[in-house]
């Protein structure tokens, strides 16, 4: 886990993760949605970074 963001909206919780595959990054997911307290994930792929 690279942070852990607090949030006010829809969720709670944004977690940023690093994985060396996407089937690294699949193992992570499939371990954090068994967490007891976790009723839903949504996934959202980072593209780009532009720093201001």
């Amino acid at each position: 886990m690279s942070a852990l963001h607090t949030t006010n909206g829809r969720w709670d919780i944004v977690a940023e993760l690093r994985a060396d595959s996407l089937e690294a990054f699949d193992r992570v997911l499939g371990r954090i949605r068994l967490l007891e307290g976790i009723a839903n994930t949504e996934t959202s792929l980072l593209l780009s970074t532009s720093k201001l």
